[in-house]
């Protein structure tokens, strides 16, 4: 796994080796989550996605590999250097190592972020350029597998959200809730705009999104959108913290014409696949609820 110590890379971690998986984690730096020191059936090899030789060395004898990790970059030219010259290296070792099942890891991105309603079927038209560098991981993803006969499939998660499950993992780093908790904890203000909001996943969710799609030996060339069906606004959102924190907050709401749930995804290909969708609100609560605690 590379992303092994990324914030979800620190749910699906516990997630796999609690479902009896043997995880070997790629990390620039292995003592980041000090939590994995006592996980059984966790190992941590040093390196980076550019370090092609460590890479291909510590692939040998793997059933599948699961890439969450990100290459970094402001331009188009260095996302194609960090990100996709770097993931199309990785899924080649993997495939010349004779792995049987490649998991990327995408994004909502991928899809045309303008008003409408998009799903799995529909094709990437990605509107920026880190939306265009996890579509060409797809592709590559698809491709290498293809001409290896082995599988691949992706995961495309949106706004991710939690705790940290292991000891020393990050916390989420978006800025939209600790922002409005921090408002409300001081009981200032919160100004938000009228049906601005989007749909969430909680991390454990998530995990158990590539937990699935690794223990299942069906899917193929698929793609799955991991969120909670539901749209929620951040004036939901807000009033939900409210109520948790017993806070005399005031919204301000914004009519700045933005239609209600303006742009939505179809999650249920998960649901028909595996059997399971999420409901965000109770995490979501009990999310802001730690969040008032730790900032």
């Amino acid at each position: 796994m590379t992303g092994g110590t990324s914030f979800i890379g620190g749910h699906v971690v516990p997630k796999l080796v609690a479902d009896g998986h043997q995880v070997t984690i790629l990390a620039r730096d292995p003592g980041k989550i000090p939590g994995y020191a006592g996980l059984a059936g966790v190992s941590i090899v040093a390196g980076s996605l550019a370090d092609d030789d460590v890479i291909f060395e510590a692939l040998a004898g793997h059933d599948a590999l699961v890439h969450l990790a990100l290459g970094h970059g402001g331009t188009a030219r260095e996302r194609v250097v960090s990100d996709t010259v770097t993931t199309v290296n990785l899924f080649q070792s993997a495939a010349e190592q004779g792995l049987r099942h490649i998991v990327h890891t995408s994004t909502v991105g991928v899809y045309e972020h303008r008003p409408g309603r998009y799903g799995d079927s529909d094709p990437a038209r990605p509107t920026h350029v880190y939306g265009a560098t996890k579509a060409a991981g797809e592709s590559y993803a698809f491709a290498i597998a293809d001409s290896y006969g082995i599988r691949a499939n992706v995961i495309r998660p949106g706004y991710t959200f939690g705790a940290p499950e292991t000891d020393g993992a990050p916390i989420q780093s978006m800025p939209e809730l600790p922002e409005i908790v921090r408002a409300v904890a001081a009981g200032t203000p919160v100004e938000l705009v009228r049906n601005a909001g989007l749909q969430f996943i909680w991390a454990g969710d998530l995990a158990r999104v590539y937990a699935a799609v690794l223990s299942s030996s069906e899917p193929n060339r698929r793609t799955f959108t991991a969120l909670s069906p539901a749209f929620i606004t951040w004036e939901t959102v807000a009033r939900w913290a409210i109520d948790e924190l017993g806070s005399p907050s005031e919204l301000s709401v914004a009519d700045e014409g933005i239609r209600e749930a303006a742009l939505t995804f179809d999650v249920s290909e998960i649901e028909r696949e595996f059997g399971f969708a999420f409901d965000a609100e109770p995490k979501l609560r009990e999310h802001l609820r730690y969040l008032a605690t730790a900032l």
